[in-house]
């Protein structure tokens, strides 16, 4: 399993699992050199663990990323799959006519796999499918503070759990063990928005919350065919496609036009608020100093309701919204 830490020295999240060349060595340097107390380097995985304490190991030829508790992540380079995964990005936005770069730190504690320079300044980031929905929060508030648009791609053959809880985009199977031809990557995951009648065929329920349909127009978003991650690669720093934020917290990119289009049929819902995307921290611990600028995140006395984002004070295993936006007197046992 990946695992995301923050290297205290420097206000940096590394993903042990696929480090650069640089990183690496930073990381073997640590061998027998970290003792308890140091907090130097952070472990920020799993969701629910406190932010445990690392220390560096070198067993049978391999470097291991080791809790003081028990329990191990092993620290290994970024495999040749995602280095070609960031060239084809990289490619494709210095085709699109962009100035792109790899490996760029944000300044808050991230580093995007490629930076895309245009109108509205991207951050790509290549991602593994088991990186908790938490860790991606974390990740995308601190790039958005920073000004960059996060933007996370995946060519996992299962849906990671952060796929459209965060911008993300996904792509038809293809392999990479060479780097593929231009325009061969098709992108999935994209919506398109339509206006559709509120019936019982098109809505499992009324997007007003009512409890039967009641006939007016509401969006209905349908997948976005026949786009290629180049464009994507074009349209999402042109400002052309843009990400989409759902009452419920999915988040969909759409074209630019779409999202207009909800906003109308939504009284101006819609907004992409990266701060308060669900994993990310709210409140006194979600500003600057938050987890996403470094992994210091104000603890919570509540979990936080997936739809409106406010405390949860009544809670019930697997709940995930509040008494006012379901209450439990309905809700099934």
């Amino acid at each position: 399993m990946t695992a995301h830490a923050l290297y205290q020295p420097e206000d940096r999240v590394l993903d042990l699992s696929s480090l650069s060349d640089a990183d690496h060595a930073l990381i073997r340097s640590l061998a027998g050199r970290v003792d308890p107390g140091d907090r130097v380097l952070i472990c920020l995985e799993p969701d629910d663990a406190e932010r445990d304490e690392l220390h560096v190991e070198f067993r049978h030829g391999r470097y291991y990323a080791v809790h003081l508790e028990g329990g191990e992540h092993l620290v290994a380079l970024e495999s040749d799959e995602h280095k070609r995964q960031k060239e084809y990005w990289h490619r494709a936005a210095q085709d699109a006519g962009y100035r792109s770069d790899t490996g760029i730190g944000t300044g808050t504690g991230t580093v995007l796999d490629v930076a895309i320079h245009g109108p509205v300044r991207t951050g790509v980031e290549l991602r593994r499918a088991d990186v908790t929905a938490r860790a991606a929060a974390l990740n995308t508030s601190g790039a958005h503070r920073a000004g960059w648009l996060p933007l996370w791609f995946s060519d996992s053959d299962r849906t990671p759990k952060w796929f459209h809880r965060i911008p993300s985009v996904g792509c038809n199977r293809i392999s990479w063990d060479d780097l593929p031809p231009r325009r061969a990557a098709t992108a999935t995951g994209l919506r398109l928005v339509h206006a559709a009648r509120c019936t019982t065929e098109n809505f499992p329920r009324c997007f007003d919350r009512r409890r039967r349909p009641c006939g007016g127009y509401h969006p209905l978003l349908r997948p976005w065919r026949g786009v290629t991650v180049d464009d994507v690669a074009e349209m999402v720093p042109a400002g052309e496609a843009v990400p989409l934020q759902t009452p419920e917290r999915w988040i969909y990119v759409v074209p630019r036009f779409g999202l207009a289009h909800y906003q109308q049929l939504t009284d101006g819902l819609g907004a992409y608020l990266p701060d308060t995307a669900p994993g990310a921290p709210t409140g006194a611990g979600a500003g600057a100093g938050g987890a996403g600028a470094g992994g210091r995140a104000g603890s919570r006395a509540w979990p936080v309701c997936r739809r409106c984002g406010k405390d949860m004070f009544l809670v019930r295993p697997g709940r995930e919204l509040c008494e006012n936006c379901r209450p439990m007197m309905r809700e099934p046992m």
